[in-house]
């Protein structure tokens, strides 16, 4: 008997236990880190609708709240409305139409009261209001575009305040 017959049932688990390896390798770590296709839906009239959420743009004001120096605020005020089977939002976001600055909701980093509104969508239905309190450095003045992520599209309001 040659070495190959003798081993045969061996090197098929060989075989087998190597593709498993690569499949799991796949499944857990190719595959979440792909990037998916997600369609940006630009507002039209400061009106939008993510993830069952019925948005509208309200106002965008500077200073409205303290800063450290060197920097300011930009206070987004949203009106939402949830409907039926509504999802929350992801994280809001602010960046620079003619940059690459990017910056996230800092109302959590500042003295911002609970009551002024809420800090992102709700899944109950009804309305209520939005507050997103931006920290930017003085030297941003905008234009702006705040990214409202859903379940599988983003909304995007163009800021000019």
């Amino acid at each position: 008997m040659t070495w190959w017959r003798t081993q045969r049932f061996a090197l098929v688990a060989l075989v087998v236990a190597a593709a498993a390896a690569i499949a799991v390798h796949v499944w857990f770590d190719v595959l979440p880190a792909a990037p998916k296709s997600t369609q940006v839906q630009d507002a039209e009239d400061g009106r939008a609708e993510v993830a069952g959420q019925k948005l509208r743009l309200d106002s965008a004001r500077w200073d409205e709240f303290e800063a450290p120096a060197g920097s300011r605020t930009l206070s987004i005020r949203i009106d939402a409305r949830a409907e039926g089977e509504s999802a929350g939002c992801g994280m809001f976001t602010l960046a620079e139409t003619e940059g690459a600055r990017v910056w996230t909701n800092a109302r959590s980093a500042l003295d911002v009261p609970y009551d002024e509104g809420e800090s992102g969508c709700q899944k109950e239905s009804g309305s209520y209001a939005i507050l997103a309190v931006f920290l930017l450095p003085d030297d941003a003045d905008g234009p702006f575009a705040l990214d409202i992520p859903g379940t599988d599209e983003i909304a995007r309001f163009p800021i000019e305040p």
